[in-house]
């Protein structure tokens, strides 16, 4: 005898759907019998349709009981199947006996319930679809513990037949009632959650410290790319100084000669009072009794020459200037992009690494949670894996106390004044 239990649900129709018919078909073939249990048809269908109004009526059923209402039940629809030994060859009594006593230890006695037969394969089995809320009292039914119950019943129950088909369920029974079992030796799941997380922790602790690491050498090149620049731009300026310095020769040259011309002879003040264009009688007289106003003007005109050439000599330093600042900066991008790249592929790497500790399938931690061994239900395996792929992400979970709480903090505070 192997019980097992499948997932609650919330559609009676849907679990009639797949047991009162063949699977991907309207025909019945594999039903060998069907039974019903605290209800008053013996139809299916008018069964489930019973079972249905009386999940929904939960509320009214514990008003009348006088029973306080409670949270609504989600899931009322319970089921589960009984399968035999291909050697075993039981009756359809039989069958419908073993049901019975499997609702029994369960403490659903009481429930609505239906039990379908199927012949579709070579060991006889049955499974019982039970509607959880009581039809008297409106209560639901406790699932808690179920496999245990079932176990030791069908322990029980194979004994009692006088041929033990699963040994190994019954050293484990045994075990329980001993308090010297547990269905494997690994850790428990919070355990193995926090190995997990304290593995993740470390791996980017470790990518954290590699990236102050970096951090640390990459400023030393960044500092010799800015130290490259300043030699750069101190070769520049030394090669634009030694080309202009022959400019600066000849000026200098020319200016002090045309100076010592000014102050030698009278015709070179008259020269330079005419070329200042204010009249030719106003320059010789300024060439002969204004001599030194003159001079002072022909020394701010050559001063002038000079600036310029000046200016000309920084505008194309700071013109090199700008392209070796140009190609410094060229240089460093590129150095940027080459240590962005590689901080993304050690950012990649870390996750693929993180990732394999939160999802890689049939491990054995070092904590010593054997996935393998994992006794969770399979059927909420996808919603475990899309919760799993965020362990840092916060996932609110509020208890219905929670909820009730904030209810009635809300009532509290609404206010009383009635409306005119």
């Amino acid at each position: 005898m192997v019980p097992k239990v499948t997932s609650a649900g919330r559609s009676f129709k849907g679990a009639a759907r797949y047991y009162l018919h063949d699977k991907k078909a309207d025909t019945s073939d594999r039903v060998a019998f069907v039974e019903t249990i605290n209800l008053p048809t013996d139809d299916p269908r008018r069964a489930v349709a019973h079972m249905i109004d009386t999940a929904t009526h939960a509320d009214e059923l514990k008003k009348a009981a006088g029973i306080k209402g409670g949270r609504p039940l989600q899931k009322p629809v319970y089921t589960f199947a009984l399968t035999w030994h291909p050697l075993e060859k039981p009756t359809a009594q039989e069958q419908l006996e073993a049901a019975r006593e499997a609702l029994h230890s369960l403490g659903m006695a009481d429930r609505q319930a239906v039990i379908i037969a199927h012949k579709d394969t070579d060991h006889p089995h049955v499974h019982v679809m039970v509607n959880r809320v009581c039809p008297d009292t409106g209560r639901s039914a406790s699932n808690s513990n179920d496999h245990l119950k079932l176990s030791q019943w069908a322990e029980d129950y194979e004994r009692r037949r006088g041929h033990e088909f699963c040994p190994e369920r019954s050293k484990n029974n045994a075990k329980r009632r001993g308090g010297e079992w547990r269905k494997d030796r690994s850790d428990s799941r919070p355990v193995w959650m926090e190995w997990k997380k304290a593995q993740t922790k470390e791996l980017w602790d470790e990518h954290r410290a590699q990236s102050a690491d970096l951090r640390d050498s990459r400023k030393g090149q960044y500092d010799a790319l800015w130290h490259q620049r300043g030699e750069r731009m101190a070769s520049r300026r030394a090669e634009i100084k030694s080309l202009y310095r022959p400019i600066w020769r000849d000026v200098f040259k020319r200016q002090e000669k045309a100076l010592k011309d000014f102050d030698a002879g009278l015709h070179k003040r008259i020269w330079f009072a005419l070329s200042r264009g204010k009249g030719k009688v106003l320059g010789v007289v300024q060439a002969v009794f204004a001599a030194g106003d003159l001079r002072r003007d022909f020394i701010r005109e050559q001063e002038a020459e000079r600036a310029e050439i000046a200016e000309q000599q920084c505008q194309t330093i700071r013109d090199a200037g700008r392209e070796v600042t140009k190609a410094y900066k060229y240089d460093r991008d590129g150095l940027k992009a080459a240590h962005r790249v590689e901080d993304q592929v050690r950012y990649d790497a870390t996750t693929a690494k993180a990732r394999e500790i939160w999802q890689a399938p049939e491990q054995t931690t070092q904590a010593g949670f054997d996935q393998a061994a994992d006794r969770r239900r399979p059927e909420n395996k996808t919603e475990r894996e899309r919760l799993e792929q965020e362990p840092e992400k916060k996932r609110a979970r509020r208890s219905a106390r929670e909820i009730m709480g904030e209810q009635r903090n809300r009532s509290r505070n609404r206010s009383r004044t009635p409306k005119r």
